[in-house]
């Protein structure tokens, strides 16, 4: 009955870490593709830096050339090289921004990758547990069923003993009417 239960309980204990280690597989795919997306946000907004860098130097490069060319007003490229600047500045502080991003899920990830190892870890543990404890239980039930049958034929042995005491002392008595199989009911013998 003590083994019954605590076979239960680490059954039970069994099944919660099995479910945790399904919620933890979840999560450590959806921190995979949630890295992977930002792997890929963090390259486009590489790409999308450099070309609005280049195409920018040549804008301004141009507008230089003709700016000279044609005697205009030079502060205006001024003015618009230091808005340029600007934007790629703030382009540069979103890629570090990315990258520390990145590099926290990837952190999560590993955290979560080492939290899944020490659950398997321990349902490894557990699945050895319950196949020895499943072992024992078949060994004790079989010990059981011998003990009962053990019981069974000591009664029996028991019950023909006393038959054998009667037949000594009451010769006379009809001993078909005794049986280990009947029962007393309203003080007759019956058969069930």
């Amino acid at each position: 009955m003590v083994l019954s239960l605590e076979f239960s309980t680490q059954h039970r204990c069994l099944e919660k870490l099995e479910g945790k280690v399904k919620e933890l597989l979840g999560q450590q795919e959806s921190l995979q593709s949630d890295y992977e997306a930002l792997q890929d946000t963090n390259g486009m907004l590489k790409d999308m830096l450099e070309e609005t860098k280049l195409a920018r130097i040549q804008q301004v490069q141009e507008t230089i050339k003709t700016e000279m060319l044609m005697g205009d007003d030079v502060a205006a490229l001024d003015s618009e090289l230091l808005e340029t600047t600007g934007k790629a500045i703030q382009l540069e502080a979103e890629n570090v921004y990315m990258r520390q991003q990145n590099a926290n899920w990837a952190e999560a990830l590993a955290a979560s990758d080492q939290k899944l190892k020490e659950d398997e870890s321990a349902i490894a543990t557990l699945t050895t547990e319950k196949v020895v404890l499943e072992t024992d239980k078949v060994g004790f039930e079989a010990e059981k069923a011998k003990l009962w049958e053990e019981a069974a034929d000591t009664f029996a042995e028991g019950f023909d003993f006393a038959l054998e005491q009667l037949k000594c002392v009451f010769p006379e008595v009809d001993r078909s009417q005794l049986s280990i199989e009947f029962e007393v009911v309203d003080g007759k013998v019956v058969r069930p």
